[in-house]
């Protein structure tokens, strides 16, 4: 039963001091000792049993709820006037079932003494972020985090197509919040993902405007999923996998990263790692916040962020985002501007059928900006050369800009309590102009070749996806399937290129950053127009075999084609490549042992297309990867925190190498297969709400490449990684936010280098410190403070070249609430 009552003195017994200790040894012993302290650490749940609680007030959820469990729920009726609940279809213990059931309604259920259950405000994670969102009761994509004020979320779909908790999910898989975004200071999405346990962002120059890859697991991360539709990376880069990390993060609820293959939602890739990017969403009640930073190097970041209901029932939402930024640079010369503007509809266009409809436009600008720079390390006779982090290798005259737009309709219908189906839809153009003149190794005089470059690029990207799921009953117990088609239709044209390498020289130790601009219009010429389709089929399925075990089965069928056409929109020679009927199995399992602990494996596959040709002029097969992982999964406090230790490997087939000498018939460059190519690691990881107050996410990563002789590949990414950010508010003093951070990695350097001198081509260990502070002044008005690389550590981030990560720099951002 349900008993709404006018005052309680129930206190919150949520964190209790036995499951605080027992939860700091098991972090400290990397849950090794897991499966005896998760018995102490909570107690047994109720009951696990099915519900069919319909989305609606969160005061009628509860009635239902309260009947169907046989509980007493108490709470103050002005407390959830207002505000409205999910729902809940699946099975679950009661104290699992009462937090789904109230998820984004911003309270929670706390037990009390005698057993009954109390309703309170979740505590706020501060005036700077909007209250939960109003999502529907089948939410089939990743769930929200705005407004929870937690490091990590309760389940995610982008591992696998079916909404599963981080716990039941047999893959690595983390989730970056918006509270650890604001916390941080986070709005580029390459510093967001370089939070994840095993993540190398390497920004090439400022991460604003420079080549910015992403690395997981010694290869680049090039799939993407935006609010759960697979998209290639020039859907949002004008630089494709380049210029992934220069995206704004303003317009996101949350970054989620899956490590290791996932083949099974994206189709072709490298074994790295998939981006899910979930943006935010209309918010049930009106409310808004503008919000105004300020940085070292004259950086500044206004914000405005406002969403509600449109009309009296609440049935129609929406939102709108909108940032600018503008700012120099610690390296001479360099000037930015960035800016994203994003909107969102949301209908409800009958009790079981959502309607969205987002738009979305940014760009950057830049000058003094290019792919890269910073100086060579040394001249062409091994020399260091004098150069430090403010010395920028770029023309005056450099520089890049950016413009994307983007288009997204979906649709999403309940037919009844266990089954529903979306359909979604993404059209986006990316619109990029680059010129740049830079210095290259120079000879030990200081003359060196100038690298001069301008093009211009066109993508346009669509994208369609369509899936279904549900719960089925089969011999006596409840399973889950997912099943469904995605697709993209992509179009990258450069109308325009030009190259020029070595033909000008400039001295490096007289260089001022001044010299003549080409003519680009009179030089450019076509520089050629790639389409590439893919699409596939896919299904999954989560077996209940037994009360403790779950197998999950799935596969993919991808059919892949690229064709490079000429300026006469004709296919060049050789330049039509197909990959049909490619199949992508995923098999896992996960088996409970205790009630919070849980043991996983699973195995998959991934291709990747390639277009390298051997001596005989024939192109050689797709890269084939496979990626093996192990290891246990924890999850206490209601999925507060989630915490899991895993081993894994990736195999990798058909890999691309230089053939010697030798050319193919065309007298290109001739290449040969390599197989067994294998990255071997373990990580743990660690994210959520340690005590009350208290957030945690950090983790450790051990990972090693090695080719079929097993020599080490990839050195300039570091082989071992640890990354950590904790923030506490007193409850004494709820007003107060204190925090910090470090990430350590350890030393990365060349492979094509003489062993003489490796050490000048090495960057050694080392680690930076971040600090943040925040600070209520009212409900309204918040203040926060974050000290970047407060102990000013100078690194390198590129092992060949004078490229350095930011010094010490300060930001502040003020933010208000309406």
């Amino acid at each position: 039963m349900y008993r709404p009552h006018t005052n309680t003195s129930a206190s919150n017994t949520h964190f209790r001091r036995n499951g605080r200790a027992l939860m700091l040894a098991v972090i400290a012993s990397a849950m090794l000792a897991a499966p005896v302290i998760a018995q102490e650490a909570t107690a047994p749940s109720a009951e696990v049993r099915r519900y069919e609680i319909p989305a609606g007030s969160v005061e009628q959820a509860l009635s239902n709820f309260a009947k169907a469990a046989g509980v007493i729920v108490v709470f103050p009726p002005e407390l959830v006037a207002g505000r409205n609940s999910p729902g809940l279809s699946r099975e679950a213990d009661t104290t699992t079932a009462l937090h789904l059931l109230l998820e984004g309604t911003g309270l929670q259920a706390v037990k009390s003494e005698t057993g009954s259950y109390v309703l309170k405000s979740v505590p706020s994670a501060g005036v700077g972020v909007l209250k939960a969102v109003k999502v529907m009761a089948t939410t089939m994509d990743d769930n929200t985090t705005e407004g929870t004020g937690s490091f990590t979320t309760n389940s995610t779909a982008s591992a696998t197509g079916l909404n599963l908790s981080l716990r039941e999910t047999p893959q690595s898989v983390t989730v970056i919040t918006r509270e650890r975004m604001d916390e941080g200071g986070i709005s580029s999405l390459g510093d967001a993902v370089a939070q994840a346990p095993g993540i190398v962002f390497r920004p090439m120059g400022s991460s604003v405007g420079g080549y910015a890859p992403i690395y997981a697991r010694g290869y680049t991360v090039q799939s993407l999923i935006l609010d759960g539709l697979p998209i290639p990376p020039s859907a949002v880069a004008g630089w494709a996998i380049q210029g992934l990390g220069t995206l704004n993060t303003d317009v996101y609820d949350s970054v989620t990263v899956v490590r290791g293959a996932t083949g099974l939602m994206t189709g072709a890739g490298d074994p790295s790692a998939a981006i899910a990017l979930t943006r935010k969403r209309p918010t049930a009640e009106s409310q808004a916040i503008v919000s105004q930073s300020f940085g070292s190097w004259q950086q500044h970041h206004t914000l405005g962020d406002a969403g509600g209901a449109l009309n009296d029932a609440g049935t129609l939402r929406g939102r709108m985002v909108g940032a600018y930024k503008e700012g120099n640079s610690w390296q001479e010369g360099y000037q930015y501007d960035n800016y994203v503007a994003y909107g969102v509809l949301e209908a409800d266009l009958s009790d079981r059928t959502l309607a969205t409809l987002a738009v979305e436009f940014s760009g950057d600008d830049g000058s003094g900006a290019g792919p890269t720079t910073g100086h060579a390390l040394a001249d062409s006779e091994g020399n260091p050369l004098p150069f430090g982090p403010e010395d920028n290798a770029l023309s005056k005259w450099s520089g890049f800009d950016d413009r994307r737009t983007g288009l997204t309709a979906a649709l999403e219908h309940r037919f009844n309590d266990d089954w529903r189906v979306k359909l979604a839809y993404n059209h986006s153009q990316v619109k990029t102009e680059q010129r740049f003149g830079v210095t290259e190794q120079p000879q030990p005089d200081g003359t060196a070749p100038l690298h001069l470059r301008g093009y211009r690029l066109n993508n346009e990207v669509d994208s369609l996806g369509f899936k279904l799921d549900g719960n089925y009953e089969l011999f006596g117990r409840q399973h889950e399937l997912t099943a469904g088609f995605n697709g993209t239709w992509s179009d990258e044209k450069s109308p325009d290129w030009y190259m020029d390498w070595g033909n000008a020289t400039a001295n490096v130790f007289t260089w001022n950053r001044e010299i003549p601009e080409p003519d680009w219009d009179a030089l450019y010429e076509f520089g050629g127009r790639t389409k590439t389709d893919q699409y596939g089929f896919y299904t999954a399925t989560r077996l209940q075999a037994s009360d403790k075990l779950s197998v999950l089965a799935g596969a993919r069928v991808t059919h892949w084609r690229s064709r490079t056409l000429d300026e006469a929109d004709a296919v060049t020679e050789g330049g039509d490549l197909k990959e049909n009927g490619v199949l992508t199995p995923y098999l896992g399992l996960v088996y409970d042992l205790t009630e919070n602990l849980s043991a996983y494996t699973s195995y998959t596959t991934i291709f990747n297309p390639q277009s390298s040709r051997d001596v005989n002029d024939h192109l050689l097969d797709p890269e084939e990867a496979t990626n093996i992982e192990a290891g246990l999964k924890g999850e206490w406090f209601d999925s507060r925190l989630n915490a899991s230790v895993a081993i894994f490997e990736v195999k990798k087939d058909n890999l691309a190498v230089e053939d010697g000498e030798n050319l193919t018939p065309k007298g290109d460059q001739a290449y040969r297969a390599e197989d067994h190519t294998e990255g071997r690691g373990w990580e743990l990881e660690v994210a959520g709400e340690l005590t009350e107050g208290w957030r945690l996410q950090g983790g450790y990563t051990r990972m090693r490449t090695e080719d079929s002789s097993g020599k080490r590949l990839n050195l300039d990414q570091p082989e071992q990684q640890v990354k950590l950010f904790t923030s506490w508010t007193p409850s004494s003093l709820n007003q107060l936010t204190v925090g910090g951070g470090a990430t350590w990695q350890s030393a990365i350097s060349t492979s094509w280098v003489d062993e003489s001198l490796r050490d000048l081509y090495t960057q050694k260990r080392y680690v930076v410190v971040s600090l943040m502070t925040r600070y209520a002044f009212t409900d309204q008005l918040m203040l926060t403070l974050n000290l970047n690389n407060a102990a000013d550590k100078v690194y390198r981030t590129a092992p060949d070249q004078h490229e350095y990560g930011a010094p010490r720099n300060l930001y502040a951002t003020l933010n208000y609430k309406f």
